[in-house]
Parts: structure tokens; sequence; C-alpha cells
């Protein structure tokens, strides 16, 4: 039983890092959208910080899930029926919190597509392209 306690803390503890980090992926979204890079550069910082407390916590589980003698949450509930009244609950926060962080992400890319798009384009109407940069040995900076 302890070994479950143990697992249902921990799984509420990842629960608060998925909410920093869907935090984060909103911030994300509306900085896509006005187009600040530095800001963007600070919040992917963060995403990535959260993103190995993640995996950290996810090998605790496993490892719980090992001790226990299953492959996952699931699987627990199967196996220990009463183990599903104590988790049940904080593994659907867990699950509703990365859907939404999948959501959102998938609109992060595409905001982020579409500005890679405009960027391709202005710089074909500019004129510049990929096969007429050429850059020789004697390239000097001008100031």
């Amino acid at each position: 039983m302890n070994d479950i306690i143990e697992l249902k803390n921990l799984l509420s503890s990842m629960n608060k890092i998925l909410s920093k980090l869907l935090e984060v992926e909103n911030e994300k979204t509306a900085v896509l959208e006005k187009g600040s890079v530095e800001v963007l550069n600070t919040l992917i910082n963060a995403e990535q910080a959260l993103i190995m407390e993640c995996s950290a916590a996810e090998k605790q589980r496993t490892k719980l899930c090992n001790r226990l003698e299953v492959q996952s949450v699931t699987e627990l509930f199967e196996k220990i029926p009463e183990a599903e009244n104590n988790i049940r609950p904080v593994y659907i926060d867990m699950f509703n919190i990365i859907k939404k962080i999948k959501k959102i992400s998938g609109l992060n890319m595409k905001l982020l597509d579409t500005r890679l798009k405009i960027v391709k384009f202005m710089t074909s109407q500019l004129g510049v392209s990929e096969e007429n940069q050429t850059y020789s040995k004697k390239a000097q900076i001008i100031n």
C-alpha cells in the first residue's frame, strides 16, 4: 500500500509540473502571435527544464510500477482495484492536462509554421535565396 500512496504522490507532483508546462505553452501562444524572439527563447528554456523534471518523474513512476509488478497505471487499476479509488482522480487530472498541452502545442506548431512561411516568402520577395548567397574567403565585415 505504501507504493500506491507513493505513486499517488508522484502523480500529483507530475500534475503540478504538467500544469506549469501548460502555462508555458499558453504563454508561447501569445508570444508566437506577437513575434518576440527573446521571450520565446526564455519560454523554451523554461519548457525544457519542466520536460526534464517530468522525465525524471516518469522514470520514478516506471520504477514504482515495476515494484508493483505492472506496466502502467491502468494495469494497476485492473490488478489492484482498491488502488483505482485512491489514484484515478489524480490520473484523470493528469490525462486532461496532457490533452490540453497537446492541443495548445499543435496550435503553437501551426503558428510557428506560419511565421516561417512568412519569413521565407518575404526573403524570396527581397531576392534573397539560398542559391544566390555567395561567400568568399575574403569576406569582410562592413561597419
